[in-house]
């Protein structure tokens, strides 16, 4: 099969290619820019949480008549909202920024920024949305079981792990 490329547009050679260490910093990195936010948030909004409930658990456990079964289920119920409404905010949060970032100018995260490397398509250009959504998703749900996505970079001739063989990406030094 034949790689058609714009005039503009070249696919990289070899020694272009990322290599996994300067990926994995670029990832620790956004893992930080993320995840101390996100640790933070979830932090401040489980505490208010539990401060607005602290009287009924204080008293579910000095007194375990003090709600009914189903009183016990609504307060588990709406303690399990908040986990869903939490989780879902940082999911969208960490969704946006990759996919915006890596279809952006920049061509990658602030981390990848950081370690020069930048996400291309695989015949070399700029991603769209769409394809950083779906490189995104793959990433999260489908790289992660067993690290078999990730690790599939290093037997790879592009270094290309699941998620950028399913969005047909590369990534590539700058």
């Amino acid at each position: 099969m034949e790689l058609e490329l714009d005039k503009h547009e070249t696919a990289p050679e070899r020694s272009e290619y990322a290599g996994i260490g300067a990926r994995f910093v670029a990832s620790l990195l956004d893992g930080l820019i993320l995840g101390i936010p996100a640790y933070i948030f979830t932090y401040v909004l489980t505490a208010a949480l539990m401060l607005g409930n602290s009287d009924i658990m204080l008293m579910m456990e000095t007194d375990p008549e003090y709600l009914s079964d189903q009183e016990i289920f609504t307060f588990i119920i709406s303690m399990f909202k908040t986990i869903a409404i939490v989780g879902s905010i940082t999911f969208i949060v960490y969704f946006l920024y990759y996919t915006l970032m890596e279809s952006s100018k920049w061509q990658g995260t602030l981390g990848k920024k950081i370690m020069n490397v930048q996400v291309a398509k695989a015949e070399g250009g700029r991603i769209s949305f769409g394809r950083a959504a779906g490189r995104f998703l793959a990433k999260s749900f489908l790289s992660p079981i067993l690290l078999v996505g990730y690790i599939m970079a290093f037997f790879t001739e592009r270094r290309q792990a699941l998620h950028d063989m399913l969005a047909g990406t590369i990534v590539v030094k700058k």
